[in-house]
């Protein structure tokens, strides 16, 4: 069993058969997508010389992909397609003890407004259980800012605290002629714990006079300098 939060607010457990063998839940943080990893935080000159800061100086986007666990491909994954995406073809490696990926029903989505009509979508097999405290559920979705993967997990919410079993994730898959393997520990799903609370309606209004000039304060500071969100008005993590 894995704790990942010291308060033991989510909690990881698999069978004792699968301990070791299948690859464990990783802090989201340990799962940074290579383009971003790639990108050079400042890039060319804005006018005056100063330099230009990349989306690697972007604390929101950064931020969301520090946000709770990654569940990670339980086994490596042969994947065939056709060019419409009506055939698509799963397969463990040979010997593997464990089937990765099932196919769900088309009756399921059955739907011309399903984004691919003619595709029954994958179900990836998941074997780790998440319990988290008294009134705490998880989001389920796709990791978050991990662009070009040829698979999308649909998103979804479970009350983990009463529901403790096995939870699997259905996908579209968007990638024609597709011929390649899938490798053990590729990211599927990005799990974030929260407390379930009612949210209040919607309200709107029109700014203030104070907020007016608080907010055309704030944008002078950020023509004057930068990283004011990130240095002085984030909260550390």
């Amino acid at each position: 069993m894995i704790k990942l939060f010291q308060d033991e607010i989510i909690e990881f457990s698999c069978y004792d058969k699968w301990l070791d063998v299948i690859p464990e839940p990783k802090s989201a943080g340990k799962c940074i997508p290579e383009w971003f990893k790639k990108i050079k935080p400042m890039m060319g000159k804005e006018k005056g010389g100063f330099p230009r800061p990349t989306v690697k100086k972007c604390m929101p986007v950064l931020d969301v992909m520090n946000l709770g666990y990654i569940i990670p491909l339980q086994a490596d994954l042969h994947v065939i397609t056709n060019h419409d995406l009506s055939i698509i073809k799963t397969s463990a490696r040979e010997g593997s003890p464990i089937n990765p990926a099932q196919r769900h029903d088309s009756v399921q989505v059955h739907s011309t407004s399903w984004p691919v009509h003619k595709q029954d979508p994958i179900k990836f097999i998941n074997n780790w259980m998440i319990k988290t405290k008294p009134g705490w559920s998880c989001l389920f979705t796709a990791p978050m800012n991990h662009l070009g993967a040829p698979f999308t997990c649909l998103s979804g919410v479970v009350d983990t605290d009463t529901y403790n079993k096995e939870i699997n994730f259905p996908a579209i898959w968007h990638v024609p002629n597709f011929d390649d393997t899938l490798l053990a520990g590729t990211p599927l799903v990005q799990v974030v714990p929260f407390k379930r609370e009612n949210l209040p309606a919607v309200k709107t209004r029109a700014v203030t006079k104070k907020e007016e000039k608080k907010l055309a304060k704030l944008g002078a500071a950020q023509q004057a300098r930068i990283s004011v969100y990130s240095k002085e008005l984030r909260e550390k993590r």
